[in-house]
Parts: C-alpha cells; sequence; structure tokens
C-alpha cells in the first residue's frame, strides 16, 4: 500500500509540470521550512528511521514548487532507508556554493555498482534479487522523477558513491532577497 502511495504521488508530481515548457510554478521559499516538511513526511512512512539534518544558520531561500522540492527528498530519503540496507543515520545536509543552494542526501550502506551511476536517473529498474530483497526492488521511476522535478527547476541532480554508502546530491539557484531602505520596499536580486 506505501509503495503504491509514493507511486501516485510521483505521477501527480510530474503531471503538474507543464510538458510543453518543462517549468513548473516558482516561488521563492525559505529552504529549510521546506526540509523540514519533507523529512516529517518521510517520518510517517518511517517512524524509526534516524535522519540527520544540517541546514546554515541564517535563512536560505530558493525559487521553487516547494511540494515538488518535497517529493524529490521524500524519494530519495526512501530509497536511501529502504536500498542501504542499514540502520546508520541518513545525513540530509544543505548549503550554499556559488549562487546555488546544494541539497545532499547521504547514507551509509549499500553502494551503486559504478555502471549504473550514469543510468540510474533513467527509471530502470534499481535493485536486483542479490542486491536488494523482492519487497524492496522498485521500479526506478522516483528517481526519474526527481530529474524531471530538477531539471524543471533549472538545477542538477546527481548520485556518487563514496567510502561507505551514496549520496545523491541536487542544486537549485539560490533567490537573494534585498531590503531598499531607501524605498520602503522588497528589491530581489536572482543570484
Amino acid at each position: 500500500a506505501r509503495w503504491l502511495l509514493d507511486m501516485v504521488e510521483n505521477l501527480l508530481s510530474v503531471t503538474r509540470i507543464d510538458e510543453k515548457s518543462s517549468k513548473v510554478k516558482k516561488t521563492p521559499e525559505i529552504v529549510d521550512e521546506v526540509v523540514s516538511t519533507a523529512v516529517s513526511q518521510f517520518r510517517k512512512s518511517f517512524p524509526d528511521a534516524k535522519v540527520t539534518v544540517k541546514v546554515p544558520d541564517d535563512p536560505v531561500m530558493a525559487e521553487m514548487d516547494p511540494m515538488l522540492i518535497q517529493q524529490v527528498l521524500i524519494n530519495i530519503l526512501n530509497n536511501a532507508k529502504i536500498h542501504s540496507g542499514t540502520e546508520e543515520p541518513i545525513e540530509l545536509e544543505v548549503r550554499v556554493a556559488d549562487g546555488n543552494v546544494l541539497f545532499s542526501v547521504r547514507d551509509h550502506g549499500r553502494r551503486i555498482p559504478e555502471e549504473r551511476l550514469e543510468s540510474i536517473f533513467d527509471g530502470g529498474s534499481f535493485g536486483t534479487e542479490e542486491e536488494s530483497p523482492d519487497s524492496t526492488r522498485g521500479m526506478g521511476i522516483g528517481l526519474s522523477i526527481c530529474k524531471t522535478i530538477i531539471d524543471a527547476h533549472d538545477g542538477n541532480i546527481k548520485a556518487v558513491d563514496h567510502e561507505d554508502g551514496v549520496e545523491f546530491v541536487f542544486t537549485l539557484p539560490e533567490y537573494l532577497e534585498e531590503m531598499n531602505d531607501a524605498e520602503g520596499i522588497d528589491t530581489f536580486d536572482r543570484g
């Protein structure tokens, strides 16, 4: 039932993207609020999962459709929990670099074979019987949807192996807000 619900939510997420322009309706959002909501939703499915979250001390904003970015985070967190094969904490970190907001989800379990890293977002089956039990093998559509959403936000997404697991990283352009004290109005500088 959980798998079916996740699948429906993913398909609904993609239908929100305008197929002709591959663009989404974006608004400036506070990143840590979006992350907090995504982690709360993830914990409803996996109440015993351990997740550490690290966000910048100062508020960071990105222009996004918050529900779609929450879905990306939930998909990646779900994959980390289901496919890592470990109870080690999942690490979710947000940082700013070169005008982009970088989201990183790192697990400490099974690694992805190197030959799969380039095609992992293509929608192919994730996991074989040797890699994961039947109940955790997926169709791979969740990661394909993540890529579609991030591409529509003018961001990038990739998966990399590290010494003891997998890290999924995606970026969104940072949204910078400046106050114009002389005019008493908000002006916005898109960095």
